[in-house]
Formats: C-alpha cells, sequence, structure tokens
C-alpha cells in the first residue's frame, strides 16, 4: 500500500509530537492526459538508459547521508563542515549560499537547522524562516540578495525531504514556484500552455497534493514501489524537458547543465545525484 494511504513511517520527528503534510485543494486541475504521455515517455527513456533502480539506489544513498547528518541527536555537533557535505548535493544551493552560511557561523547554523528540522511551528513557515535567518553575503544587489534567499530555500526543502523523504514532499522551486509560476507541477496543469498565472499557492500541502496525485497515476499504471523516490525522478525528467523547450535552439540546456550524450543527466543534476567532475568543492567556488 502507498504512502498516501496511511502516516508516513518516521512522522515522529518533529518536536510537536509528529507532522504530517496535509495536501491542499488544488485551484486548478492536473490533466491525466499529459500525465500519460510523459510518463510513457519517461519509462521509455528509462529503459534505454538503465532502468529506474540506479536512480532509487542514488537517491536512498542521499536520504541516509541527510539522515544521519542531520538526525536530532547529532546536530549538538553540526556546523559547516557537516553541511557542506549536504549542500554539495544541492544543485540550486551549492553555487550560491556558502558565504552566507560561512558568515553564519557554526552556532549560527546549527540553531537555523535544528529549528527548520524539529521547531514546532507549522512546516512552511520554519521553511521560510530559515531562508529569511540567514544573514545573505551576495554582491550586494537587491536582485543578488534574492538569489542567495531562493537558493536558501531550496537548501532547506532539500534537508527536509531528503531526511525524510516519506514525510514530507520535495519542496524545491524546480518543481514549483509561485513567484515565477514556473515549475514541474505546471507541466501537468490543464491548459498551463494558455495561462498568464497558475494560482497554485505555495503551501506546503501544494506539493503533497501533486506528488500524491502523481503517485496514485504510477500507481494506476502499475507501478507502486519507492514513490517517495520515483515521483522525484519523474518530476524532475518533466522539468528538464520543459527546460530542454524553453532553451531549444539557444543552447542555454547544454551551457547551464551539460549533458549532451545523457538525456538524464539534467534530471541527476536537478536530483543532486550528479557525479562531480573535479576533486575541489563545488560549494565553496561560489559565482553570484
Amino acid at each position: 500500500m502507498l504512502w498516501f494511504k496511511r502516516a508516513p513511517e518516521g512522522a515522529s520527528g518533529n518536536s510537536a509530537g509528529g507532522e504530517i503534510v496535509e495536501p491542499a485543494a488544488l485551484a486548478v486541475d492536473l490533466d491525466q492526459r499529459v500525465f500519460a504521455q510523459k510518463f510513457a515517455r519517461f519509462l521509455e527513456i528509462l529503459s534505454e538508459e538503465g532502468g529506474i533502480d540506479p536512480f532509487i539506489s542514488a537517491l536512498e544513498m542521499k536520504h541516509q547521508l541527510f539522515a544521519k547528518v542531520l538526525a536530532r541527536e547529532s546536530l549538538d555537533g553540526f556546523g559547516l563542515e557537516a553541511l557542506e557535505t549536504l549542500v554539495e548535493t544541492v544543485m540550486p544551493a551549492r553555487k550560491r549560499v556558502w558565504p552566507s552560511l560561512k558568515a553564519h557561523g557554526d552556532a549560527g547554523v546549527q540553531k537555523a537547522v535544528r529549528e527548520l528540522l524539529y521547531g514546532a511551528r507549522p512546516v512552511g513557515e520554519r521553511l521560510n524562516e530559515f531562508a529569511q535567518s540567514v544573514p545573505v553575503v551576495s554582491d550586494g544587489s537587491a536582485k543578488g540578495e534574492r538569489k542567495v534567499r531562493r537558493a536558501l530555500l531550496d537548501l532547506g526543502a532539500e534537508m527536509l525531504h531528503f531526511r525524510a523523504p516519506v514525510q514530507y514532499p520535495l519542496m524545491s522551486r524546480w518543481v514549483w514556484d509561485q513567484a515565477t509560476h514556473a515549475g514541474a507541477l505546471r507541466e501537468f496543469v490543464k491548459g498551463g500552455d494558455t495561462l498568464d498565472k497558475v494560482p497554485l499557492g505555495s503551501d506546503p500541502g501544494v506539493y503533497e497534493a501533486g506528488r500524491r496525485w502523481m503517485a496514485e497515476r504510477m500507481a494506476e499504471s502499475g507501478l507502486y514501489r519507492n514513490p517517495e523516490f520515483i515521483v522525484d525522478v519523474f518530476l524532475a525528467h518533466a522539468y528538464a524537458d520543459y527546460m530542454r523547450a524553453l532553451s531549444s535552439g539557444m543552447g542555454l540546456l547544454n551551457a547551464d547543465f551539460g549533458g549532451k550524450g545523457d538525456p538524464l543527466e539534467v534530471v541527476k543534476k536537478l536530483l543532486g545525484i550528479d557525479a562531480a567532475r573535479r576533486t575541489d568543492s563545488r560549494v565553496k567556488k561560489v559565482l553570484h
């Protein structure tokens, strides 16, 4: 039975005595026909590139890393060194956030991460507070600060999800960003290509509703196992398709993400399971 038919395992991690993200009622309909088309193509590519198991294994390893480093009992000794290991696996954050985290210091990041993961307030409030609590080091412009704040939001979203992937949906901006009305979920909105704005909102329940809808459609197609990871991979595939269409003929996708030969490399990068191509840190070499 899929996780959304029962309380998620490990839901007692929150200090309030257990936290379940309830799905929100979406203001727009998601399109089953679009899902069927994209899912069929997704399975086709996977069959040509080694199947889904390598992705599940890689995401399970990422989960085990986050669960170990971010366990409540581990946070007493938590600091920048441990956090760098996690940031390395968060593609939207690893090129932007390190100067700000370093300026916050070991004690500051420990307090911010503890409150994010184990605080008593609702998870959406904790996530926003985490992104706002770190003092930003940027190029001094308002745009530069916004970029860092948004990258911190992605980092917080991944810490929540990959520490407890059944309990929390992945709330990264590439999944859905209400500020830009873009993200993987938009690819499934009925008539979404005709809408200037998509009123999904940014509540955690929106992300949970989206992933449960995806998992239910997958179950109808006979795919039941590891929905907490397979939904991530499928959404990354849908967003990679969007990026590819957006940059068609402009070379932007390859310029930003590489991967001319591997149709799934962008998916790996979005999920932070791509292999580093060099031995030095991808976190500490920050470009604004």
